[in-house]
């Protein structure tokens, strides 16, 4: 009797692959034939699941999005801080090295390709989405758009300069500065309401 193959399962594997290739290779120098090769299936295996080598390259750049930020999720869940949940999303073994160097692939293509361009928009809102929900629970109040998207800024600068010089950047580094973050919004004085809109007007005229 064949063997069932799990369809969304081998996509995953294949996308894994490709990411792998990717890291190591970058987006220009990747291959069917090589993508193929790390996941330990033919190339038409790989043309069976995915048309073409951009679609292949769109699943490996979800597929490590979605890693990054199960790393986030299962910190959160297992009652960890907020600073523990971010350095948990950070670049601080092989796995999530690949996937932020993956991801800086991801950042630069997308200046190029209006469809991968989309799909990063989308990954950073969904990024902005998870930080508020986080921030709101840790900090007990709704926050500012303005420190979300600081977080998610650092988060991103820590990132990228970590997938590029870990040793440079350990882990006791990255936490030091998310910590720093983290406690900066923590001190900021929302009780000063902002100026009215007929303050502003009374100013402007």
């Amino acid at each position: 009797m064949p063997k069932i193959v799990d369809r969304v399962e081998r996509r995953a594997a294949i996308a894994a692959a490709a990411a792998e290739a990717i890291a190591d290779e970058g987006i220009e120098a990747v291959t069917m034939k090589g993508i193929a090769t790390r996941a330990g299936v033919t190339t038409g295996a790989v043309t069976h699941y995915f048309n073409d080598k951009d679609e292949v390259i769109l699943a490996a750049l979800l597929f490590v999005d979605t890693a990054m930020r199960a790393r986030l999720d299962v910190a959160l869940e297992r009652g960890q801080s907020l600073v523990d949940a971010l350095v948990a999303a950070l670049p601080n073994d092989p796995a999530s090295r690949r996937d932020w160097r993956v991801w800086r692939v991801f950042t630069d293509a997308a200046s190029r390709s209006e469809l991968l361009m989309s799909h990063y928009r989308a990954a950073n809102t969904a990024w902005l989405t998870t930080a508020t929900h986080v921030l709101a629970d840790q900090l007990e109040r709704r926050p500012d758009e303005r420190d979300v998207q600081l977080v998610v800024a650092v988060v991103d600068a820590i990132g990228d300069m970590a997938s590029a010089d870990p040793t440079s950047w350990p882990l006791e580094r990255q936490r030091q500065l998310i910590h720093h973050c983290v406690e900066r919004l923590k001190v900021v004085d929302d009780s000063v309401p902002a100026p009215s809109s007929e303050h502003s007007h009374d100013r402007a005229s």
